[in-house]
């Protein structure tokens, strides 16, 4: 968090988010590109403080009496210096009425002069920084484990293995907002007057009373899929925004910036928060990726698969060695397991 936090101090950054034009755009795009590593800070600190509310600021009635004390302790009495001139003056009418004019003319300018002292007082004062005092957590899981937690607002979470979810310690902005690494699903705490956001990668997505899973699996591919209630998903470079209803999830590829919103089977996509583990039509190399994570163990291949491997099935609260036993019946492979490391053999 150190890293958004430089973001979050730094007025210039603030700036372009609350108020951009094309200069700044041109400097935070150019240093986006010279900093790759650091894109997904830079979004993740752009939705905070997009959710932020900054006060403006208006010199205080105390603050102007201050201004006006100091004025006056430094300005010699301008009406004292005006009623010794009287004296050493002929007492005339026009004397009197040129006085009165010249008193006049004294307080208009001292108005005017407090203003001006107000006005640049405001303007030379250093811009008040943003601190961000809210702690963040985040909680990790390895592979071969997954995590239920509950959020500041109730809202639960199920973290799949390999996953990792940042969070405030309190939600005090406008936004509930978080950020997912991995797979996670999410029953969201109902709070009209607070969207709940999930950043995933350069997805966002936003729910006010729902449950729906998030997936990070392929670095080209963000599958969001909606249990009840709505969400309303963004990309990042993309202008539209897409809409789910309940049994549909949207597929978005990042490469080429393609949504497809589709039905899904909630048992094979959220399943493994209740220990089942569901493979559809799955090839060999996502088998092998899932049983990892699953399992916490480090698969070896070795002889040839057939180039049409697809595998179906669902393995409830079962073993490695049970699943990888109903696996070789069907696809025709040999096994061994051992500590942590399996090798898969496929006969000629």
């Amino acid at each position: 968090m150190s890293q958004i936090n430089d973001l979050l101090e730094d007025l210039e950054f603030i700036r372009w988010v609350k108020n951009p034009d094309d200069e700044l755009t041109t400097f935070w795009n150019n240093w986006m590109q010279a900093n790759p590593d650091r894109v997904e800070d830079l979004k993740f600190a752009r939705e905070i403080i997009k959710g932020m509310e900054f006060p403006s600021i208006s010199p205080s009635e105390q603050l102007k009496s201050e201004v006006l004390t100091a004025i006056l302790k430094e300005t010699p009495d301008v009406s004292a210096k005006l009623k010794t001139q009287d004296i050493n003056q002929k007492s005339s009418s026009g004397t009197r009425i040129a006085w009165k004019l010249l008193r006049i003319a004294a307080m208009i300018s001292g108005m005017v002069l407090l203003s001006y002292v107000i006005l640049n007082w405001n303007n030379n004062k250093p811009e008040p920084k943003v601190e961000n005092t809210v702690r963040w957590i985040t909680k990790t899981t390895n592979v071969g484990e997954k995590l239920n937690f509950r959020l500041p607002d109730q809202t639960t979470v199920w973290l799949n293995s390999n996953s990792s979810l940042s969070f405030p310690e309190s939600f005090d902005s406008t936004v509930r907002l978080v950020s997912l690494k991995g797979e996670g699903f999410f029953e969201v705490s109902e709070d009209a007057e607070h969207p709940f956001k999930v950043l995933s990668d350069s997805l966002v997505t936003t729910a006010l009373g729902t449950s729906f899973n998030i997936s990070i699996r392929s670095p080209d591919e963000i599958t969001v899929s909606l249990v009840t209630g709505k969400v309303m998903i963004n990309y990042e470079n993309d202008t539209a925004s897409y809409f789910l209803s309940p049994g549909k999830e949207l597929i978005y590829k990042t490469l080429n910036g393609t949504a497809a919103i589709g039905s899904f089977n909630e048992e094979f996509v959220t399943g493994w928060r209740f220990g089942k583990l569901s493979f559809r039509r799955a090839s060999l190399t996502e088998v092998v990726k899932t049983l990892e994570e699953w399992y916490g163990v480090e698969i070896k291949i070795t002889g040839s698969a057939v180039q049409s491997w697809s595998f179906t099935g669902k393995f409830e609260n079962q073993t490695l060695e049970d699943v990888l036993l109903s696996m070789s019946n069907i696809e025709n492979f040999n096994y061994t397991i051992k500590n942590k490391q399996v090798n898969i053999q496929f006969n000629p």
